[in-house]
């Protein structure tokens, strides 16, 4: 039976997730689905007026909610303050939920940067790098020990399907600024992508006791993750229009809606099928389909090696202490 909103089952246990980048696109419906069935979920949001907004239509009782409990359903969600270009606010975050919570059952790593202009965090990383892999490295880390305590954890990243454009991770110059910029754009965010699979592989071998999965959502046209392609001034007109057919185009022939965009996530979150002991490190593509990545996202020296420069970076830069 393919996997739908109907398949969640209702989870009485209250269990527990953190969402990023759930106020817009598939982390929105992500977030309301998973509170509609039972969990407590806590947000991340930089703008609190929109994660607000957003917790005044889910915070609501919805009768069924695709459950087999029939009761209305009271969505418990929790809006925690956080600026992902930021990995000051990252640490903050972290020991906020830990003085909240005891554990966490599901991290969805959901926030994502695509096109981006060109800018650098206090620490000196490119938006989409930071958001994309920095960020997420840091807040699956620093939330180790909740994860830890959960029965089964789960860790649920995303990436995309054009990590395979890219050969590598530039490790002499992580943030792609030589060469011109304009597809220099395009390469950060494969790369990113990439390297959030690595760092998927090389955290399910680490820690196999905690699911951990890497997933491609599917070509989504309707959401604001590619708004940068169509305002900046530097692509033109020309790549303006070729962004404007590319989403007609794939609207009709290939592209998924915002609801269906959450659903390999969901599937990977919550399917009871799934098992950190013979599904740890897989990827997965539109719609719960188990995939293979590129060769180089199945590298075990390559997710190792960056692992190891992300340790020290962030270790150098005071956010991690050394194990």
């Amino acid at each position: 039976m393919p996997f739908s909103l109907s398949s969640i089952p209702y989870y009485t246990s209250t269990p527990v997730a953190l969402v990023t980048g759930g106020t817009s696109g598939i982390g929105t419906v992500a977030v309301r689905e998973l509170a509609r069935h039972g969990f407590r979920v806590y947000i991340t949001a930089r703008n609190l007026d929109k994660a607000e907004k957003l917790l005044e239509e889910l915070s609501v009782p919805v009768d069924g909610a695709d459950s087999d409990d029939t009761a209305p359903v009271k969505c418990d969600i929790r809006i925690l303050q956080c600026d992902l270009m930021d990995l000051k606010s990252i640490v903050n975050v972290a020991d906020d939920l830990k003085a909240k919570e005891t554990k966490l059952d599901l991290l969805l790593n959901n926030a994502g940067s695509m096109f981006s202009p060109y800018t650098e965090s206090s620490d000196g990383y490119e938006t989409t790098l930071q958001v994309n892999y920095i960020a997420p490295y840091l807040l699956t880390r620093l939330l180790l020990p909740l994860l830890l305590a959960a029965d089964a954890p789960r860790v649920v990243n995303l990436s995309s399907i054009v990590h395979m454009l890219v050969s590598s991770f530039n490790f002499s110059d992580p943030n792609l600024t030589k060469g011109l910029d304009l597809l220099n754009k395009g390469t950060r965010y494969e790369q990113s992508k990439l390297a959030i699979i690595l760092f998927t592989k090389q955290f399910a071998k680490l820690y196999p006791n905690i699911l951990s999965v890497a997933v491609h959502p599917g070509v989504i046209m309707d959401t604001s993750l590619g708004r940068h392609l169509t305002t900046s001034k530097d692509l033109l007109g020309l790549i303006k229009l070729s962004w404007w057919v590319v989403s007609k185009v794939m609207s009709v022939v290939g592209g998924i809606s915002v609801e269906d965009g959450a659903l390999t996530s969901l599937y990977c979150a919550l399917d009871k099928d799934l098992g950190a002991e013979k599904d740890n490190g897989e990827y997965f593509v539109p719609i719960a389909r188990r995939s293979k990545p590129s060769s180089r996202a199945n590298d075990s020296e390559l997710a190792a090696k960056l692992w190891s420069w992300t340790e020290e970076q962030l270790v150098a830069k005071g956010y991690l202490k050394t194990e």
